[in-house]
């Protein structure tokens, strides 16, 4: 079949949006299945979804949500999986966009699409696509977002590169994210394909005070990879990516100091200052520098988060 889509649970109430989100697409029902992972350690009510031919309820035990969702895949049928969160969904029209931009770009492995951040109140607080289009490795390490809960990864990619890392913990899909892209190529549809919850009653069991030190670690394997250096050169192409690169570099030579790692600094140390030297004319262009001085690439979920908070602040 075309695709799985996987959505671990713990119960929550919006898990039937999600569900209902997918079983209500335009799209034939024998090309996709449904893989709910209740991860919360006790049954899910009963539900009219139950009964549809193409759901499947696996049941795990409190094991967080890498260990769910490959546990997902590892039963799935699909060509390409989909993992959503069970309280976020699906807009109409999804998969067919999917399987239009699959048909056009067969040999890509991550396909993804436009997603709407959307609070409790279902009011917008923005719609974003990155755009990348075939080898954007720099682009991915630097920080561009290609959302999981709006993309198509060829399942014999994500098993190619392990799945989902159990050692990452609340970044795990941005390090997904990575390990594909130093393998494979991207495309993206300009539709908008999933909506993101987020706003004032959104609530997580991410760990945020250890994402920093995790997306280090998982940018040092990830660079630690033959050839890496090569396939971020080549993606670069602009002034700004190649500042990205170098800040990609520079940054996880503390995180190898700190966990003593000597030899790997020095080795991310020697690649910064090649990735430097690659640059060029480019580092008298301002674009460089702020490639290296950003915290975050400009249109991703930091900057939409960061600005709703602090409208909310101002409203209080």
């Amino acid at each position: 079949m075309f695709c799985s889509v996987i959505i671990p649970t713990i119960g929550r109430s919006s898990l039937e949006r999600a569900i209902t989100s997918i079983l209500d697409q335009e799209f034939p029902q024998d090309e996709f299945e449904v893989i709910v992972v209740n991860d919360s350690g006790k049954p899910l009510l009963n539900s009219e979804w139950q009964n549809a031919n193409n759901v499947t309820i696996l049941n795990t035990n409190r094991r967080e949500r890498s260990f769910a969702r490959n546990s997902g895949a590892a039963i799935a049928k699909g060509d390409y999986l989909a993992f959503l969160d069970d309280d976020d969904w699906l807009l109409p029209g999804a998969l067919h966009e999917f399987w239009v931009l699959a048909s056009q770009k067969p040999e890509s492995v991550w396909l993804y699409g436009g997603i709407r951040i959307v609070d409790e109140m279902g009011k917008t607080l923005a719609e974003m696509n990155s755009g990348l289009q075939d080898n954007c490795f720099a682009q991915i390490m630097g920080g561009a977002w290609a959302p999981i809960q709006a993309s198509l990864i060829r399942t014999n990619t994500f098993f190619q590169v392990g799945g989902f890392s159990p050692f990452i913990c609340g970044t795990e899909d941005e390090d997904l994210c990575r390990r594909i892209a130093y393998l494979g190529d991207f495309s993206s549809t300009s539709a908008v394909v999933a909506c993101l919850f987020r706003g004032s009653t959104w609530n997580t069991s991410t760990n945020y005070q250890r994402a920093p030190a995790d997306t280090k670690m998982s940018r040092d394997n990830v660079l630690a990879q033959p050839s890496a250096f090569k396939r971020l050169l080549v993606s670069a192409g602009t002034a700004y990516w190649y500042g990205r690169i170098c800040r990609v570099y520079l940054s996880t030579v503390s995180w190898n100091l700190h966990n003593k790692k000597f030899f790997s600094a020095a080795s991310r140390a020697m690649f910064s200052l090649a990735a430097l030297a690659y640059s060029g004319f480019r580092i008298l262009d301002v674009e460089f520098w702020k490639g290296i001085n950003a915290a975050h690439v400009p249109d991703t979920l930091h900057y939409v988060i960061k600005t709703y908070e602090q409208d909310q602040d101002i409203h209080v």
